[in-house]
C-alpha cells in the first residue's frame, strides 16, 4: 500500500514536471523554426487596381494568409469596372514574435481604415466587402458596424466554424483553449493545415504561414464568436459562395448562418469544383464572373 501512494505521489510530482520540460523543449524549437530564413510566410503585397473604378470592393484575406489568395479573382473584378483593393492584415506573413499582441481589435482598426479610405476617395461609391474564410467573418463583422456604411457582402467559405476532420474527440476550438491554459511557454505553434485545393498546379503558389503564434489563433476565435448569433442583423446583399468539399471550414455552419440572416438579395452557391481556397481553385474564373454579376443586378441603396 505504501508504495502504491509513494508511486502515485511520484507521478504527480513528475507529470508537470516533465510536461514543462516537454513545452519548454518544443518552445524552442519552434522559435528556432519560426525565424530560420527559409521558414514559409504568407505573401504580404496588396493589391490595388483601377482605383478610380465604380463600386468599391475591399477584399479581406483569411487566417495565416495574405492578399495573394485573390491573385485570380482581382484583375477581372477590375476588368468589369470596380475598384479593387486587396489589404494585408496584421498577423501573417511576418515572424511570429511580431504578432504577439494581436487582437481582434486590430484587425477591426485595419479593416475600418480601410474602409474609410476608399469612402474618402470617391464619397458617392458605395464599398464593398469580400471576405474569403477568417476574411469572411472579419467582412461580416465590419458590415455590423453602422459607421462603415457597406453596400454589400460576399463571402466565399467563411469560417463560422473550424471544420472537425482533423480534431478528434474535441472540438477545434475546445483544444486550443485546452491547450491555451495548459502551454506556458510556447507561444508559436506550427500549423497542419492543408492546402485544400482541388487544382494541384496552384497548391505550390499558395503561400501561407506555417508557424503562427498564438495570439493569431485567440483573435480568430475572438472574430467567430464576435458574429455568433448576430446574422439576423445583416438587411442587406449577400452573395455566399461555399465548396461542398471544404476541409477548413464547416460549410454546414456556413449553410444554417445565411439562412438566419435578413438579407436581400440574398444567394447561396455552391462550388463544387473547388476546395476550401475558393478565389484560386478550379472555377475561379466562374467565381468572379459570379461576384460581378451579383453586384450589377442588385441596386445600390444610399
Amino acid at each position: 500500500m505504501r508504495l502504491a501512494w509513494f508511486l502515485l505521489a511520484a507521478i504527480l510530482v513528475l507529470a508537470p514536471v516533465a510536461w514543462l520540460v516537454g513545452d519548454a523543449l518544443y518552445a524552442r524549437r519552434m522559435r528556432m523554426l519560426a525565424n530560420a530564413p527559409a521558414a514559409r510566410r504568407a505573401a504580404t503585397e496588396p493589391i490595388a487596381l483601377n482605383p478610380r473604378g465604380y463600386p468599391a470592393l475591399l477584399l479581406l484575406h483569411g487566417f495565416a494568409d495574405g492578399p495573394a489568395v485573390f491573385a485570380e479573382i482581382a484583375p477581372p473584378l477590375a476588368a468589369a469596372g470596380f475598384a479593387v483593393r486587396a489589404p494585408h492584415l496584421s498577423g501573417s506573413g511576418a515572424p511570429p514574435a511580431q504578432s504577439a499582441g494581436l487582437t481582434l481589435a486590430v484587425w477591426r482598426g485595419e479593416i475600418d481604415r480601410e474602409i474609410a479610405a476608399l469612402c474618402g476617395e470617391r464619397p458617392d461609391r458605395p464599398v464593398w466587402l469580400v471576405g474569403h474564410s477568417l476574411g469572411g467573418t472579419l467582412a461580416f463583422d465590419a458590415a455590423l458596424r453602422p459607421t462603415n456604411r457597406i453596400a454589400g457582402l460576399v463571402l466565399l467559405a467563411p469560417l463560422l466554424d473550424v471544420s472537425r476532420a482533423r480534431s478528434p474527440i474535441l472540438a477545434p476550438r475546445q483544444w486550443f483553449r485546452l491547450l491555451d491554459r495548459l502551454l506556458v511557454f510556447t507561444d508559436v505553434i506550427e500549423s497542419r493545415l492543408p492546402a485544400d485545393l482541388h487544382d494541384l498546379g496552384a497548391r505550390p503558389a499558395y503561400r501561407t504561414d506555417k508557424y503562427i503564434h498564438r495570439a493569431v489563433y485567440r483573435a480568430l476565435f475572438a472574430a467567430m464568436d464576435a458574429v455568433q448569433g448576430r446574422a439576423a442583423e445583416w438587411r442587406g446583399p449577400l452573395l455566399t459562395i461555399v465548396s461542398p468539399s471544404d476541409q477548413i471550414v464547416e460549410t454546414a455552419a456556413t449553410r444554417f448562418f445565411f439562412a438566419a440572416t435578413n438579407a436581400a438579395p440574398a444567394r447561396l452557391t455552391e462550388q463544387y469544383s473547388a476546395g476550401h481556397v475558393i478565389p484560386l481553385d478550379t472555377g475561379h474564373e466562374i467565381v468572379a464572373a459570379k461576384i460581378v454579376r451579383f453586384i450589377r443586378e442588385t441596386p445600390h441603396q444610399p
